[in-house]
């Protein structure tokens, strides 16, 4: 089976998904067991929402679904892990309806902020946020004044004082963005970040927090056309300064792929970039690196048994693992293409990968949201099912 490609907003492409979930492999340990989610107040959206964890349930907000008249969301529920329950969030004074936007959790409070959507034309880039807080079931709006220009395809990071905002686009001009602010979570006032040293603009790339210092890494260098890049920085919000990331050893350059943080290390795995397959057709990257910044050096993850070439997957890190799972591929771990309903965990400790569990997994899919609750892996939505482009609904929990 072949793969194409479709358009979903902006400058935003994902493969087809097309194919089913792998079989199991006979005689090979897999990690962790499925669990699907129950029904109830589930999200509006399927795509593109922003995820946190709040300590007992998994915030879900924004996105794309049949919402509105353009198909962006502004709704958002609660699913409580222990009681494997859904409960809906207020909408009382929450954000415009957007998608592309990212969410931070505080310790206290989900902010929202940034996206596209905040108007009739779908296009239309968000330049506002605003703040939920769970035990109140309350939203408050953050401060408009010094607040980066309005975007999408941004990352945020929250650091114990505050949230950080970088790089993006700006869809109407069809602009990639190099700069970002800070937000002050205790006086809530924003600061913009120095551009001494900062990386290039860019849009589709990873950032992590070390808790020291954000890395940013990849990402894709234009807007019309995907320009893959195999840069990246260090930014202290102590310092207000960048400091360039050794490219020796780097990944290839790519877009689209994923980053986690095990405590000392940045993981590096999959997207796209690394070459091409004919026009408007990006390869899928193989393999990925571990970057330790104390070294300032990197160095290869193995690929023996590793995750398939792949974007629109999820990564978490679960405190000694870093899980992989899902996303479309020219070859998915049962030999079709297109969506995938396989991963793998890499321990970084022995640098080997473990194949997750298929036993009952959820339906192939790419594009989904996925976070670690502490005690599992949550799964939800995405785009998936011989190359519909509707939104899934549904989701699950993968237990260790």
């Amino acid at each position: 089976m072949t793969s194409f490609r479709m358009r979903l907003a902006p400058g935003l492409f994902l493969f087809a998904l097309l194919c089913c979930s792998s079989p199991q492999q006979a005689g090979t340990q897999q990690q962790g067991r499925w669990e699907t989610l129950p029904e109830g107040a589930v999200p509006g959206a399927g795509f593109q929402l922003a995820t946190v964890f709040d300590g007992q349930g998994v915030l879900l907000w924004g996105g794309l679904g049949g919402c509105t008249f353009n198909g962006v969301c502004g709704d958002g529920v609660r699913f409580d892990v222990a009681a494997r329950s859904w409960t809906p969030l207020s909408s009382l004074k929450a954000p415009a309806a957007r998608t592309l936007h990212t969410a931070v959790w505080t310790g206290q409070r989900m902010i929202v902020w940034g996206g596209v959507g905040c108007g009739e034309r779908p296009q239309l880039p968000c330049g506002d946020g605003a703040a939920y807080a769970p035990d109140t079931d309350t939203w408050s709006a953050l401060a408009l004044q010094g607040a980066p220009s309005a975007r999408g395809w941004h990352t945020a990071a929250w650091t114990g004082q505050g949230m950080l905002v970088w790089g993006g686009e700006e869809p109407q001009q069809a602009r990639v963005l190099g700069d970002g602010a800070r937000y002050d979570g205790a006086s809530g006032t924003w600061t913009p970040m120095s551009g001494d040293g900062a990386p290039r603009a860019r849009r589709y790339h990873s950032a992590v927090w070390t808790g020291q210092e954000w890395l940013v890494w990849g990402g894709s260098g234009g807007a019309a056309v995907d320009v893959a890049l195999g840069d990246g920085a260090a930014y202290s919000p102590a310092t207000d300064t960048w400091r360039p990331l050794a490219s020796a050893g780097a990944p290839q350059a790519r877009w689209a792929h994923t980053a986690v943080w095990t405590g000392t290390e940045m993981l590096v795995l999959g997207g796209l970039g690394c070459g091409s397959d004919g026009p408007d057709r990006p390869r899928y990257c193989e393999g990925g690196a571990r970057y330790d910044p104390q070294r300032d050096a990197w160095s290869p993850l193995s690929t023996k048994g590793a995750p398939t070439p792949r974007d629109g997957h999820v990564a978490v890190w679960t405190g000694t693992r870093m899980w992989v799972w899902g996303g479309a591929a020219a070859k998915c771990g049962n030999g079709g293409s297109g969506a995938c309903a396989d991963g793998a965990a890499y321990d970084p400790a022995s640098d080997t990968w473990t194949p997750l569990s298929t036993q009952g997994a959820p339906l192939a899919r790419s594009g989904h949201t996925g976070v670690w609750t502490g005690q599992s892996l949550f799964i939800w939505g995405g785009l998936g099912g011989a190359g519909a482009e509707v939104a899934l609904s549904d989701g699950a929990l993968l237990v260790p």
